[in-house]
């Protein structure tokens, strides 16, 4: 879309043309060949339909995005975590309720048993 506006110069009675360009700025993701299919197959049973346009990715997947809560994303940044991070997690917990340790030290107490540590998070 392009707006034009003219202004006039009165002292010179000139006419400048300013033009104002408005971009939609589009981003490209890839979708792993499972993701695909399954966004595919959704799409086409909801354009399976006597009236109406078809319905674009774009529109599936904004309404998907709209629908994701707090608790997708806590369980999507928990399913990133590797057995070290969880490790730091449950020694800053320890030391959280039972003072200062050292990481050394607090993977001693594990492994000789002295304590028995659950993550509260992944248990829901």
């Amino acid at each position: 879309m392009e707006n034009t506006q003219t202004f006039d110069s009165s002292s010179k009675n000139q006419h400048q043309v300013k033009k104002v360009k408005t971009e939609k700025t589009s981003v490209l993701k890839k979708l792993d060949p499972e993701t695909g299919k399954a966004l595919k197959q959704l799409k086409d049973k909801i354009n399976k339909k006597s009236y109406g346009r078809n319905i674009r990715d774009s529109e599936i997947i904004a309404l998907s995005l709209s629908l994701v809560s707090s608790d997708h994303v806590q369980k999507l940044q928990e399913s990133t975590f590797s057995e070290k991070d969880r490790l730091h997690i449950a020694h800053e917990d320890y030391v959280k309720e039972h003072g200062k340790i050292t990481l050394d030290q607090f993977i001693g107490l594990l492994i000789r048993g002295q304590i028995s540590q659950t993550n509260k998070n992944l248990e829901k």
